[in-house]
């Protein structure tokens, strides 16, 4: 009887220690089983095939495109034709709000806004898509502009609307999550990158979720993966197959001295999703990201991370028109004790305005240090944090794996809730491309 007693205990104890909530965090963990596919093929076209994955509400639309920029933008608007038409009006239901956002931003009366339509609203926001284009134009490589005609030629679309669609992030906000672990801070060594995307959560561009490979012909690419929305060619997260990821989150500036100076934004610029995209497309390693990043005309203020296979290692960032910094596991100049301690092989940002006194991520990666997988990253940091409400994604650029959601479409079900979609993209890419 004793020795059921002690037993008994032992259980509670350990069912307590996997269970219990993290001090500081507020949320639950995400406990919704792992899909791991397979993939249903599609449509296949002369430089392109498409894939869906399906179990229920949770989905992700799969493509691999390859050859010029063009061609796969070609490729992409021939695989998902009616879906790119469709994903436009989806679209545009957000754009009065933002234009509305913008304009209250910049001080335009309420008396004016009040009377506003929304049919006039997305006049305005078409027309402020259409200024910010023209205004980035000169530093938007030809590449995009070229896969952006190829995508409505193959689709069947008009390009100002695709155009509209990637210039929008220059003028929305999101919050976001970012985490890097290596090392020693890992289980058996590993590298792993968390980007969290929280915005708009229901947002109705999630009814075509997407990871977006891409092998270009164009000189000193390497093949990538864009993990966004069907429609968007710019990074929103990417992992290579150099085992280059990236990620970003909104900068908030409440206080610019917490900043070695104050961030500023200029539109006259290559569009950050841009930026983000050349250094997972180009880069090899770290040292090629912050080349990137310091040679590019920048123009929005973000944070972002970036781990690399090649160097076993991650940095966090900070980035805006005036200047870039990149970060270590030591050198973030904004450690606190509780909120954001110092731990070797951890770089993060939580969702809130930096520098954040929440202490729920710090508390999970100081817990579990040293033993940090994949399932810290998206059971306990994103369910804990209720961070990801519109979609997140863990990276192992080693292996290539990733875990991701989104949120459901047309249901309150944020990202965090739901369950992770497991793809090695090693199942997809080319055994042997033309790049390597």
């Amino acid at each position: 009887m004793r020795i059921l007693s002690v037993l008994s205990l032992a259980i509670v104890g350990f069912a307590t220690t996997v269970y219990s909530r993290p001090a500081g965090c507020h949320g639950e963990r995400n406990e919704a089983p792992v899909f791991e596919g397979p993939a249903t093929a599609l449509k296949s076209v002369p430089n392109g095939e498409s894939w869906l994955m399906k179990d229920g509400n949770d989905f992700a639309y799969l493509a691999k495109l390859r050859g010029s920029p063009f061609d796969m933008g070609f490729a992409y608007g021939q695989l998902f034709s009616a879906e790119l038409r469709d994903q436009i009006k989806n679209g545009e239901y957000m754009y009065p709000a933002i234009a509305y956002g913008i304009m209250e931003e910049f001080g335009v009366p309420m008396q004016l806004l009040s009377v506003l339509d929304q049919g006039i609203l997305l006049r305005i926001a078409q027309l402020m898509m259409d200024i910010n284009w023209i205004v980035a134009a000169p530093w938007i490589p030809q590449r995009y502009v070229d896969e952006l005609q190829g995508m409505a030629e193959g689709a069947g679309m008009d390009v100002q609307e695709l155009k509209r669609m990637n210039i929008l992030p220059e003028l929305t906000q999101a919050h976001c999550s970012v985490v890097g672990a290596w090392g020693v801070a890992t289980k058996d060594n590993r590298l792993l990158h968390l980007r969290a995307l929280d915005w708009d959560a229901f947002s109705p561009i999630n009814k075509y979720p997407s990871v977006i490979l891409y092998e270009p012909s164009e000189p000193g690419s390497s093949p990538f993966a864009n993990i966004g929305y069907l429609g968007l060619i710019g990074t929103l997260t990417a992992l290579s197959k150099a085992g280059v990821s990236a990620g970003e989150k909104v900068m908030i500036v409440n206080d610019w001295e917490s900043y070695p100076q104050n961030p500023e934004i200029t539109y006259w610029g290559k569009p950050w999703m841009f930026v983000l995209r050349d250094t997972v497309q180009f880069s090899k390693n770290l040292a090629e990201v912050q080349t990137s990043l310091e040679s590019a005309q920048r123009t929005m203020k973000i944070h972002g991370g970036w781990a690399s296979a090649a160097d076993m290692s991650f940095r966090g960032m900070d980035y805006a028109a005036n200047y870039v910094n990149l970060y270590d596991d030591k050198n973030y100049p904004l450690y606190e004790n509780i909120s954001h301690p110092q731990l070797d092989g951890v770089f993060f940002l939580d969702k809130h305005v930096q520098p954040s006194d929440d202490y729920c991520m710090a508390s999970i990666l100081r817990e579990q240090h040293g033993e940090i997988t994949p399932e810290t990253m998206y059971r306990d940091i994103v369910g804990y944090q209720r961070t990801g409400d519109n979609k997140w994604t863990v990276m192992d650029p080693v292996s290539q794996e990733i875990w991701v959601a989104w949120s459901q479409f047309e249901a309150e079900v944020n990202a965090f809730e739901r369950s992770p979609i497991h793809i090695n993209l090693n199942d997809y890419w080319t055994e042997t491309t033309f790049l390597e």
